[in-house]
Order: C-alpha cells, then structure tokens, then sequence
C-alpha cells in the first residue's frame, strides 16, 4: 500500500468530531461568550448610555437656546423699526403646559399685549414627543427639540419657571430653566 492509500483509509473512517473534540469547542466558546458578555458590560453598555445622554443634552441645549432668544426682550427677527417695536409686552402660561408670548407690533406700537395682530404671539406647546414653536402671527412652527415627554411652567410673579423632561430609550432626564420678564 502507498502513503496517499493509507492515508485516504485513515480519513475515510473518521468522518465526525470525537466526543472529546465537541466538549472542548464547546467550552471554549462558553468561555468566548464569557469574556465578550464581560466586556459589553464593562465597555459596551456605558458607551451607549453616554450616548443616550449626549442625544439629550443636545436637544435641551437646542430648546433652552430657542427659548432664550425668544425671552430676551424683544423678538428676535430681523425687522427693523422704532425702539419699541416688537418688544416683550407680555407672557402667558395656558394650563401650566403652554408658553405664550407678545411682542408689540403695529406701526405705532402701544405697549400692552393684545394677543392679536398686530402683536406678534409665540407659543411653545409640547407635541407627539416634540417640542413646538409656532409663530402665531405668520402662522409658521417647528420643531425645537425632539424626545421632551413634558413641559411643566410655573409662574413665579416676573419670572416663569420651564420644566422640560426628556426621555429617549431608558433615559430620563430633567432640565429647569428660569425666565425673567425684562
């Protein structure tokens, strides 16, 4: 008999895994699964959480920066005019879940807020997940920030205090703002 014959009889009687052989592959990937679920759960898991985190800071970041433009005392758009024109006149809390705000308009403005035109009206109101802005006046809105579960206001006298939750995922997490009246 040849080398290659012999060969070719000693494979053809061994077509599977032994026994031995099944128990160590298996335990070595009992071990595998071992260290890859470690190491998901030491650096996987939190990355994922600062994630979370980071998609929620960046909305709050987006809705207190609307917010602010819009409570600095005069509205924020690119008109020209008097002095007095389009400045913060007044703020209203519809429910507690609404945040409405006059800018006097018209071209003699009167200092008072009509909450009609020629005012300009900005109402932020939260929706479908989704916090809005709409233009009254031009009857113009959009989104200002994504994933807020809940705007809760509170008036404190000259001031008005802004609860926004988010929540996206398992995280939750609360931002509170103060606006002060100019």
């Amino acid at each position: 008999m040849t080398n290659t014959h012999k060969t070719a009889l000693l494979w053809s009687h061994r077509r599977a895994f032994t026994l031995t052989e099944a128990v160590i592959v298996s335990a070595l990937m009992a071990f595998l699964a071992v260290l890859l679920s470690t190491a998901w759960g030491a650096w996987g898991r939190p990355s994922a959480e600062v994630a979370d985190r980071l998609h929620i800071a960046q909305e709050a970041q987006l809705a207190a920066a609307s917010l602010t433009r819009d409570l600095c005392g005069s509205w924020a758009q690119d008109q020209s005019g008097t002095k007095n024109k389009y400045k913060f006149v007044g703020r209203m809390q519809p429910a507690n879940s609404q945040l409405r705000l006059c800018f006097d308009g018209g071209t003699t403005p009167n200092g008072l807020a009509d909450w009609a035109t020629p005012d300009v009206v900005i109402t932020y109101y939260v929706q479908s997940k989704k916090l809005i802005r709409w233009d009254e006046t031009s009857g113009t809105t959009f989104t200002v920030a994504r994933d807020v579960d809940n705007l809760a206001l509170t008036n404190l006298g000259n001031r008005v205090q802004i609860k926004l939750t988010f929540k996206y995922r398992k995280l939750d997490q609360t931002y509170t703002m103060i606006g002060i009246d100019p």
